[in-house]
């Protein structure tokens, strides 16, 4: 049996037309930072994909900054602006459900004496807007919000936390990783300053990203790794032509295929739900039921370890929480910063559907993941 693979949270496939778009980059020689024509053939390839993912969020194409990926860009929002706003301010809010490549930048940040602080999140994982006004104050730098969350797939009310943030002076940046796959956004109507994106999560390919960083922003932001000055000094470092190549490409096809197949994707998400809820009850959905990403079904089988459950099912490729903290063992912070218990956050699955995600992989998922948690739950069962 073929596997089925439903964690494109964590990655994406390569969409074809991707592929065929970088290949030309591939087998070209050229470094876009040379002066000579070969460079400059480079350089307009560059260019041109930086117009695609300008086009992505509405942007302008000197917006826009290219890195090796969403947890450098990350960084460098993070980094660049403490560093570049010493000795002001010096407090950060977040949320107690980011991503590891929030927490932890938060965290080296904090042993340089930046303050920061951890907003909570209600039952369906939504940042409590009150808690969050509070945190804000005047001496609050920056606000950092993903805008859908990578386990639940949540998304954050990004213009009402854009308002909270602005009225203080402060900045706001989001990790919009997870979103972009399902078609683009307008960063002036979310209200964001700095945004973060990755190609390997909207079918592009690994190991490049971009920074989104605000004309008003940029004077602000220092760099985090230095060298020949590229990209206009906010990030040295030769440009991977074909990953950009990629990452343009793949912005382009968000832009005109990702809102019609988050429609039909929904509607697969959905069915998968209600079979499996039918056929294991009880079943316990992590998230807000609506609020949330089209992909992303993040579920608890009562019972039912998910290690065991994963075992017990291995064509089909899920997850039990973020790919990007796979070194830390121990129950999801996400889930348990929503309430969900140990136990419980312990018998949860995240299933991750994509844009090629079939009916027949649906259909098939179901009943290998079904049959695996009535093995595990009699196996239990049994123990107890």
């Amino acid at each position: 049996m073929r596997d089925i693979y439903l964690d494109n949270n964590a990655t994406t496939a390569l969409d074809e037309r991707v592929l065929e778009a970088m290949l030309p980059a591939l087998r070209h020689v050229g470094n876009p930072s040379s002066g000579h024509l070969v460079g400059q053939t480079a350089r307009r390839l560059v260019e041109d994909a930086r117009q695609q993912v300008a086009a992505l969020l509405d942007a302008s194409p000197r917006e826009i900054v290219f890195t090796s990926g969403s947890t450098e860009a990350n960084n460098l929002a993070l980094q660049g602006l403490i560093h570049g706003e010493r000795p002001r301010r010096r407090r950060v809010v977040s949320v107690t459900t980011e991503h590891p490549a929030i927490l932890e930048t938060l965290r080296a940040l904090e042993a340089e004496d930046t303050e920061v602080v951890l907003v909570p999140v209600d039952r369906w994982g939504i940042v409590d807007l009150q808690r969050l006004s509070d945190a804000v104050n005047d001496q609050t730098l920056l606000v950092t919000v993903m805008a859908a969350n990578n386990e639940t797939g949540v998304l954050a009310p990004l213009p009402q936390i854009a308002e909270i943030a602005h009225v203080k002076g402060a900045l706001l940046h989001t990790d919009a990783t997870q979103l972009l796959a399902w078609g683009g956004v307008d960063v002036d109507y979310l209200g964001v300053d700095l945004l973060s994106l990755s190609g390997h999560k909207m079918h592009g390919p690994q190991g490049v990203g971009a920074l989104y960083v605000s004309r008003e922003c940029s004077r602000r932001l220092m760099p985090v790794q230095h060298g020949g000055g590229h990209e206009r000094g906010i990030r040295s470092g030769t440009l991977n032509t074909a990953g950009i190549v990629g990452l343009g490409a793949a912005a382009e096809i968000a832009v005109s295929d990702g809102s019609v197949a988050a429609r039909r994707v929904r509607e697969l998400r959905d069915q998968l739900h209600r079979e499996l809820e039918k056929s294991v009850a009880p079943v316990i959905l992590n998230g807000h039921p609506v609020h949330r990403l089209p992909g992303t079904l993040n579920l608890s089988f009562s019972g039912a370890d998910a290690d065991a459950v994963m075992a017990g099912a291995p064509t089909v490729a899920v997850a039990t929480g973020s790919a990007c903290s796979t070194g830390h063992p121990g129950p999801s912070h996400v889930l348990t910063a929503m309430g969900v218990d140990e136990e419980q956050a312990a018998c949860s699955l995240r299933f991750g559907l994509s844009r090629f995600t079939t009916v027949e992989e649906v259909t098939a998922a179901m009943s290998l993941v079904a049959a695996s948690v009535a093995r595990v739950r009699h196996r239990q069962a049994e123990v107890a």
